[in-house]
């Protein structure tokens, strides 16, 4: 079941959607919040725009949730918050895909899977996302090498 997706009459060119999310419940948003990933995310490539939900009670997590279809959607969050060493291999091509001109306008999460006990969370740091936030374009990075894990802990990382 997909659930309700509603559109509103807003400014030219910048309607007002609602959408209601099984966690966070009623979303409201207007097209310039969302977020085009054009080759969408691995196993969800037909999935390509996305609404991040940055909200006080779930600091330090964010939601990237799919406008088309709410019940896709990823928790992410920041990886330098847990993993200060981070530096995946972002190629000048991976940029430019983005449409990258300002260092300032680039975002970097990774999807985390929430456990009961927390302190099994883990974080995919083999596939960053990168945001542009002024253009409003998203990538998923498949890293090759085997430095980051797909499951690396992020509460007590051994």
């Amino acid at each position: 079941m997909v659930p309700k997706v509603s559109v509103k009459e807003g400014i030219a060119d910048n309607q007002e959607h609602t959408l209601e999310h099984k966690r966070l419940g009623e979303i409201t948003y207007r097209d310039e919040d969302i977020i085009t990933l054009p080759q969408g995310l691995l196993g969800f490539e037909k999935r390509k725009n996305y609404v991040v939900i940055d909200r006080e009670d779930y600091y330090p997590f964010v939601w990237m949730i799919n406008t088309d279809d709410p019940n896709t959607s990823f928790v992410m969050v920041n990886p330098l918050l847990f993993h200060q060493e981070y530096n995946p291999n972002v190629t000048k091509r991976d940029l430019n895909e983005i449409e990258i001109d300002n260092p300032q306008s680039l975002l970097m999460y990774v999807i985390i899977t929430l456990k009961p006990d927390a302190s099994q969370s883990t974080a995919n740091l083999r596939a960053p996302i990168l945001i542009n936030i002024a253009k409003k374009l998203g990538k998923q990075l498949v890293l090759l090498d085997d430095q980051y894990s797909t499951k690396h802990r992020i509460l007590n990382p051994k």
